[in-house]
């Protein structure tokens, strides 16, 4: 069996929304086996948090060396944000300034770690979409110049939570799991890719036609619905044996295209039981609207009888009620929708559902209390904050939410190796309306900001062991693994690694496979970031002063810089030209990397999981013909050394 994931890189767009015709996975003889029977639409941004599978399907044993992927552009919906939240939609169009219709890609894996298909094991092939590498918009020609950037890897380079979606066929009680027939993405035109098995466990939570449950209430529940019920579930993959292991499910109506018209979006006003939703997607009951982007506002209805649950809840008590929704808050809405002749959709949910989802919030240290601390709020969910009118929010003997002083609530969470200016970010739910302040209770404060002192405990929570938000097994053998997107390791405070944790004490921020053996593997005076620079049209056959295996030292200086030409953090952006010395960009040591070279305007890409094999491919392909076009990269920028360590690199180039 082979398990196929996507993902996507972050780029500065609300909707990217194609269809996804054909992949086909190549044989070392050059033969091409089929994955996907029917053709299935996509939003690329609907993947920036999470990978989802797309298949898992047998195919025949042997040794698969590339994939073919058909990406089809005619009826593409893109949306650019343009830093208002509303959205300019741009039209798809190739190099020569045609428009896009089909595009093939031809994916080369790493030929150190092809994808070798046998009967007796499962194997793993994950796709990533690099949406920032894969555009340049225009935003006055409202066009958007695609070369679209595919890189694969039977070694998945990142630990996102993995979603699938799919028709229920059967639930084995006995063995606490449930098998669906896989429909990815958010369709509703019953394609059913393949069979999987969603194992679960007794702290995985459910919600069942808006009743939650957990453990084995929950597939007791799941066994009276129909077969052919749709079903979404957030989980993980094992290493080991790519079984998927679910740590939430949605089942029947409270799934999207459950019977109910659903959006899901943030409040960004309310007015009694009358809210505002800005820039929310769209799911109809009869198969229409299947996750379609809104532009500008929506409004939704609510009232007493409106049922409200909140994401992971276990069960029916303590209930939620509608004073829980509050400007800021994130939100599925089911009920019955309206369009009038505008567009506008109205949602009425009198009589419907409402789910209060985790709200992300991020913004600059600017106080700390007994309980609590003050941020100069920056987005919500990654929205300005300029959208959010926090009229009403306040409490009879407090004042309206202040976004340059929004207290969070943290409780018992230890906040104090944060220093005044960090850049944070809190995971948890906005207080109720008219109640702050606080003005949001946060299960999760993360700094955004690489390493900083001894002890790495950047969340912790109630229990014995603290495993908050840990997006894997637990979180590891240890106490306080929180926000573990990995295995967590074996020791304890392994927080925030988006690596397996490692072995010993407050391996905090490390984005390797451990951070070492040792304690307080944390990487020191840098910062989380992503670099993008182009060289204008033709591009630059000297991007680099010099290439070595250990490291590309980036000409900053080079007259064919073009328009991009930043490195970004979450406290600052860095202009690369006004660097005094060039950028020294190296790969990764460890940890799970990608490195790609994308040729003939995304038509090729060859993958490598070692930096030094990638450098030697680009030095090969740098001949003096041949011009780069355009790089990024994510991974850890060092203002003191001027070096960034990239866990990822692309560059697009013209041959």
């Amino acid at each position: 069996m082979v398990m196929m994931t996507l993902t996507d890189a972050a780029g500065d767009f609300l909707a990217y929304k194609v269809n996804l015709v054909s992949l086909q996975l190549k044989k070392s003889d050059g033969t091409l086996v089929e994955t996907l029977p029917a053709t299935t639409a996509v939003d690329f941004v609907q993947l920036i948090d999470l990978s989802e599978i797309l298949s898992a399907r047998q195919i025949p044993a042997g040794e698969y060396v590339a994939a073919q992927v058909t990406v089809d552009y005619t009826n593409a919906s893109i949306m650019v944000d343009d830093g208002t939240g509303t959205g300019v939609a741009v039209m798809p169009v190739d190099s020569a300034g045609a428009a896009l219709g089909q595009l093939q890609m031809t994916v080369q894996l790493d030929n150190k770690n092809d994808l070798k298909v046998n009967a007796a094991t499962a194997s793993r092939i994950a796709f990533d979409f690099n949406l920032l590498a894969s555009n340049v918009v225009n935003l006055t020609a409202k066009t958007d110049t695609v070369s679209p950037t595919l890189a694969a890897s039977v070694v998945p380079v990142d630990t996102k939570q993995i979603r699938v979606r799919g028709d229920i066929s059967a639930v084995d009680a006995a063995n606490s799991d449930y098998t669906i027939n896989v429909d990815p993405f958010h369709d509703h035109d019953g394609n059913k890719l393949s069979p999987l098995v969603v194992h679960t466990t007794d702290t995985t939570t459910f919600e069942i036609n808006g009743q939650p449950f957990a453990g084995a209430a929950g597939l007791a529940q799941l066994a009276t619905l129909p077969a052919g019920t749709i079903t979404a579930a957030l989980g993980n993959l094992q290493t080991s044996d790519q079984t998927f292991t679910a740590t939430s499910v949605l089942a029947g109506s409270s799934a999207e295209g459950g019977g109910f018209d659903h959006i899901v979006g943030n409040v960004i006003a309310r007015t009694g039981n009358t809210l505002t939703i800005h820039g929310a997607r769209m799911d109809g009951r009869g198969g229409g609207d299947d996750d379609d982007f809104i532009a500008g506002n929506s409004t939704v209805n609510i009232a007493a009888a409106t049922l409200v649950t909140a994401a992971q809840q276990s069960s029916a008590t303590p209930a939620h009620t509608i004073s829980e929704i509050s400007v800021g808050s994130l939100i599925d809405v089911f009920g019955t929708a309206s369009k009038d002749s505008s567009g506008k959709v109205t949602l009425d949910a009198t009589f419907g559902r409402v789910r209060l989802d985790f709200t992300q919030v991020q913004g600059a240290l600017n106080g700390s209390g007994s309980g609590n601390i003050t941020l100069a709020l920056k987005t919500i969910d990654r929205q300005p904050v300029s959208l959010f009118n926090f009229a009403g929010t306040g409490s009879a003997g407090g004042v309206n939410t202040d976004p340059t002083k929004y207290v969070v609530a943290t409780g018992a969470l230890d906040v104090s190796q944060f220093s005044m200016g960090t850049a944070l970010l809190g995971i948890g739910f906005v207080s109720p309306f008219g109640t702050t302040p606080p003005d949001f209770r946060a299960v999760t404060v993360a700094s955004v900001v690489m390493g900083g002192g001894n002890n790495g405990n950047n969340c912790n929570s109630d229990g014995d062991n603290n495993n908050c938000m840990c997006n894997a097994n637990s979180g590891g053998s240890g106490s306080n693994n929180c926000m573990c997107n990995g295995d967590g390791g074996d020791g304890n405070n392994n927080c925030m690694c988006n690596g397996d944790g490692g072995d010993g004490n407050n391996n905090c921020m490390c984005n390797g496979n451990s951070g070492g053996s040792g304690n307080n593997n944390c990487v020191n005076s840098a910062a989380t970031a992503e670099l993008d620079i182009d060289w204008s049209n033709p591009g630059t056959t000297k991007p680099f002063k010099s290439l070595t295996a250990t490291g590309l030292d980036l000409d900053v200086t080079n007259s064919s810089i073009g328009g991009d030409h930043e490195i970004e953090m979450p406290s600052q952006t860095i202009d690369i030209k006004s660097l005094g010395a060039d950028v020294s960009i190296a790969g990764a040591g460890s940890g799970m990397t990608l490195f790609a070279i994308n040729r003939g305007n995304g038509r090729e890409t060859d993958s490598f999981g070692s930096f030094a094999d990638f450098e030697a491919a680009l030095s090969a392909d740098l001949n003096g013909t041949t011009t780069a076009q355009r790089l990024t990269a994510e991974g850890v920028y060092n203002t003191a050394g001027n070096t960034f360590t990239a866990q990822r690199i692309t560059i697009l180039l013209s041959n």
